[in-house]
């Protein structure tokens, strides 16, 4: 009789020795997945309580490194007043790519050409209101620079609001990109 209702089911007849050692491969089959589930499930549930590795390194100190472009953007104002080139030479990556107070395309030899042949005079440029926004090995700064000096014999007073883009590398912050814009002044004198 069991050999009738497995052969109408599966179109083949089974003696009930082999029904016998199917029925007892399937129960071992339920348990050893039964036993896989619950290691997996154990596994998963353990891996939620361990803690993830600690980096080589301690955290970098936020606020050291927010000062520190803080003080770029201080040196990049001083090096703009100075002519010095020998700033933008260091703190200006290779690849650096931006636009300039005339609204042009420049890379980091038109900028240090820029400066070095720059026409006007400054008594005074400084930055000023400085926003850093910090990503893991990226950050931008938002500064307004103000210059006051003249050009032809005429008095200027300029500002700007400048964007740069930086990148930590292991030599330290590099400038990759910046954007500057004039603001509107009063007539200059």
């Amino acid at each position: 009789m069991v050999t009738l209702v497995f052969k109408a089911r599966f179109g083949k007849s089974y003696t009930k020795r082999s029904l016998q050692f199917s029925q007892e491969f399937l129960k071992l089959r339920r348990i050893s997945v039964k036993k896989i589930f619950l290691f997996v499930a154990a596994g998963l549930l353990l891996t939620g309580f361990v803690r993830a590795q600690e980096p080589g390194e301690p955290p970098p100190n936020l606020e050291m490194q927010r000062q520190e472009l803080v003080n770029l953007e201080l040196e990049n104002a001083r090096a703009i007043k100075l002519h010095n080139s020998t700033f933008f030479k260091a703190a200006y990556s290779e690849d650096f790519h931006g636009v300039s107070r005339f609204g042009e395309m420049i890379n980091k030899t038109k900028m240090i050409h820029d400066v070095e042949s720059s026409p006007l005079e400054f008594d005074s440029v400084v930055s000023s209101d400085t926003q850093v926004r910090m990503f893991r090995d990226a950050a931008y700064v938002l500064s307004l620079r103000s210059e006051v000096g003249h050009a032809n014999d005429k008095k200027f007073y300029n500002q700007f609001r400048i964007l740069r883009v930086y990148v930590n590398t292991p030599r330290g912050w590099r400038i990759v990109s910046q954007l500057e814009t004039k603001l509107s002044t009063e007539a200059n004198h």
